[in-house]
Parts: structure tokens; sequence; C-alpha cells
């Protein structure tokens, strides 16, 4: 895919299911972004740029705080990317 066509990427929560023969991970937007997630994000960053980022939290919304802090995060490795290649 060409790195052009990246124009936003979503970042969101996920449940593990781990009673089954392998563990799956369903996307539910309704917890925190995990740690890994936000490493692949950072990846994808390093390859796209910074693009404007939506984190989905769509059940179990938390409070605002809680909210807050994942945005801070996401444009914090947003912030870092801009600098390096502005």
């Amino acid at each position: 895919m060409p790195r052009a066509a990246v124009r936003e990427i979503h970042l969101a929560g996920f449940t593990r299911k781990t009673d089954l023969a392998a563990p799956l991970l369903i996307d539910s937007h309704s917890r925190p972004v995990d740690a890994e997630v936000w490493a692949l994000y950072a990846e994808a960053l390093d390859l796209v740029g910074p693009v404007p980022t939506l984190i989905e939290w769509d059940q179990d919304i938390p409070e605002l705080e809680v909210l807050l802090a994942e945005a801070d995060r996401a444009e914090a490795l947003l912030n870092g990317h801009r600098t390096h290649t502005a």
C-alpha cells in the first residue's frame, strides 16, 4: 500500500480471548489502547509519518480523565514524529 494512501489511523482497545485453541484479540472499543498497539502505532508513524488519529471507545466508556490520557499519549507520539519529519 502506498504510504500516501494512509490518511487516518484508528486505535482501539481489545478484549483478549484465551479459552480458545489460540489467543484471539477482539476489537471491542471497550478498553484502553494496549501497550502492543501503541508500539505498532509508533511503527506505523515511522512508516507513514504523522496522520490524523482517532481513538475509538464505544462501550464501557470510562471517566473523562482516562479518555484524555489516551488522547494525550497519541498526541505525544504524533508530536514526536512531526519534529522528525518537519
